[in-house]
């Protein structure tokens, strides 16, 4: 049947940062979801809710999809892989911030339900299943 139903929320923050970083943080993370292969990732809305002024970079994505049948069977298999590997390139790239959030998903009669972090100072993603 090939039901498919996602949800994911990133929330990035970072304080006491440079307009610069900030500007240049954005725009990473923009890329890495608009350039994506996996379309269930390539159309997440960022809220940019970020405050130049007092050098605040606060990002959020929450998306929810539900599908009868999934768009892309192998976009669909591939989620929580590809998401996972976008975490990572967050946290890589941008250690200076704080990331944390959920995601969930469930294909063909499977699922699963994450929740991860990445603090300050980490170069990595920390996933756990719940």
């Amino acid at each position: 049947m090939n039901q498919l139903a996602i949800t994911y929320k990133i929330y990035l923050e970072a304080e006491d940062v440079s307009v610069t970083r900030i500007k240049s943080s954005t725009s990473f993370v923009h890329s890495l979801f608009q350039n994506n292969q996996n379309i269930y990732l390539k159309n997440a809305q960022i809220d940019d809710e970020s405050e130049l002024e007092e050098l605040i970079l606060r990002l959020y994505i929450e998306k929810e999809i539900q599908e009868e049948t999934a768009s892309s069977k192998e976009a669909a298999q591939d989620f929580v892989l590809d998401l996972a590997q976008v975490l990572d390139a967050i946290a890589a790239a941008n250690s200076y911030m704080d990331m944390e959030g959920s995601f969930s998903w469930s294909f063909d009669g499977e699922e699963k339900r994450y929740r991860f972090c990445s603090e300050s100072g980490q170069d990595f993603c920390e996933i756990m299943e719940e």
